[in-house]
């Protein structure tokens, strides 16, 4: 079968990804502007506990099925990739509809135990059939990953993007002179309603490519089911493991703050409202140029694992190191702009102009939150999930001891140690996975192409951006045309540069064609 490069495979899942954030922002611009901060906050308060759920069901299986069907791909053993398919198919069915309906079961338990906030029960049973679908969609994402094709995951996207879009659209209107709890629900089933439409996307494609990869398969070189059940679950349930505890861990978070920050002696509504902006809008924004890493991730994984198959270390390093290239010229651009236009930025796209105060503050190190994305991904192609894992939590654990010490400093510097915390352990996350990167692998990378050329753009951008914003407004008197308009202008001389500087090439380019 035909597979896509590193780069044409994460551009692919890069435009998709594009698109849907756009779907994605524009969508929750209204959430802000109908449901508020607070009931963003409490719609965000629930998605730690669904994700935390949703990596129970899947049992770390995506990445596993990922990086076995890659392996087997490098040797053309199409028999034992619909094998692999098969197996992990039926246990994450089997795990996630008894977890399916033992979260219905539980969910008012959920919202007044561990939550403490009943009006999060609606919103709860709503997004439950999302842990279903979800679970099964990802096992055929990362299928369709480890045979490198791209497409099918981007497509799914878009289409479970556009639904939720609608279907959110529809019912948070329908319920506008409803209770807060209500139009939250709205939202929330529009996320089920995307799961399962996205799903039945991926299905159909599999279902065209099925006759092709059974004409490839030799039942010759076929595994016992039992013995590749046990590989695929001995490499998933590290993973499971560590990403449950690093969920916990989110979850954590999302009532510390809120509690914390009601003993410095804020009232629940500003707590909650703080934390909506926080994880709502101030995070949305700065997880925006993850769109690259993740497509990049996507790819990464199964590239590194088909050349461990081949024991090809010359083509780790290089997909390495060009995945963190790529990742950087992306993250520092966005970095930048964030952190020169940060209350502009909020105050166009939410009307929050408060939110730039965090927004500013994260953004300072926000890169490091794209690297350790991109050094994680490394490790678990070189096969060591457990040390992504491993830093995770520190990196986590020293966030959440940051968070607990606001208690016992002034009120006013609250919000500000909590946004430095979250960026601290961005800091502390990557340097631990790049430290453990070149303990498996020396990448010999390249100061001067992968930093010093990004940052000698980036420095023009610092200098351009805020000007060309004053000059532009002086004359137009208008925001969105000075904003956006800067923004364009200094993305330019910064792409430019590193094109005169031989930091984008035209191999780069070439690697995009068809």
């Amino acid at each position: 079968m035909k597979r896509q490069s590193l780069i044409k495979g994460a551009f692919v899942l890069m435009l998709a990804g594009l698109f849907n954030r756009v779907l994605g922002f524009g969508l929750r611009i209204i959430l802000v502007r109908t449901i508020g901060d607070e009931g963003l906050g409490l719609f965000q308060r629930v998605f730690p506990i669904f994700i935390t759920i949703s990596i129970f069901t899947t049992m770390g299986l995506p990445v596993a099925i990922s990086k076995f069907v890659s392996r087997e791909a490098s040797k053309d053993n199409y028999y034992t990739i619909l094998q692999i398919l098969k197996i992990t198919f039926l246990i994450v069915f089997t795990i996630s509809l008894f977890t399916t309906l033992g979260f219905a079961k539980y969910a008012k338990l959920i919202a007044t135990k561990v939550l403490d906030d009943p009006r999060t029960y609606y919103i709860l049973l709503a997004i439950t059939p999302a842990l279903f679908f979800t679970s099964l969609a990802s096992i055929l994402r990362g299928f369709f990953q480890g045979l490198r094709l791209m497409t099918p995951t981007a497509i799914s996207q878009i289409i479970e993007q556009i639904t939720r879009l609608l279907i959110t659209l529809f019912l948070v209107l329908k319920l506008l002179t409803h209770s807060l709890k209500l139009q939250t629900m709205g939202a929330a089933i529009g996320v089920s309603f995307g799961e399962g439409i996205g799903l039945l996307t991926l299905i159909v494609i599999f279902l065209y490519y099925l006759p092709q990869l059974r004409s490839y398969s030799n039942p010759k070189k076929s595994k016992s089911n039992l013995k590749l059940a046990k590989e695929l679950i001995k490499f998933g349930i590290p993973i499971t493991l560590g990403k449950l505890i690093t969920s916990l861990m989110y979850s954590v978070e999302s009532i510390n703050i809120p509690g914390n920050l009601e003993k410095l002696g804020y009232s629940l509504s500003a707590a909650t409202s703080f934390y909506g902006q926080l994880s709502g809008m101030v995070q949305q924004l700065i997880y925006l140029p993850t769109v690259m890493t993740i497509a990049l991730n996507s790819n990464l994984v199964p590239a590194i694992s088909e050349s461990i198959a081949q024991n090809n270390y010359s083509a780790i390093k290089q997909r390495a190191n060009e995945a963190i290239r790529l990742t950087f010229y992306f993250g520092l651009l966005a970095v930048i702009i964030l952190f020169l236009v940060p209350h502009k930025i909020c105050d166009l796209i939410f009307s929050y102009p408060q939110a730039g105060d965090p927004l500013k503050t994260l953004a300072t190190l926000a890169i490091f939150l794209y690297l350790s994305h991109i050094f994680g991904s490394i490790l678990q192609g070189l096969g060591q999930p457990n040390i992504v894992v491993r830093n995770s939590i520190i990196g986590l654990a020293i966030e959440l001891t940051l968070i607990h010490s606001i208690i016992y400093l002034p009120k006013q510097w609250g919000f500000f140690i909590i946004s430095l915390s979250i960026g601290i352990r961005y800091l502390i996350t990557a340097t631990l996975n790049w430290f453990s990167i070149n303990h498996q692998v020396r990448l010999n990378t390249s100061i001067n192409n992968v930093f010093f050329k990004p940052l000698l753009a980036g420095s023009l951008v610092y200098l351009i951006l805020p000007q060309s914003y004053k000059l532009i407004y002086h004359i137009s008197q208008n925001n969105l045309i000075s904003l956006t308009s800067s923004i364009f202008l200094s993305t330019c001389v910064y792409f430019t540069l590193l094109i005169m500087t031989n930091g984008i090439t035209k191999e780069d380019w070439n690697r995009i064609k068809p």
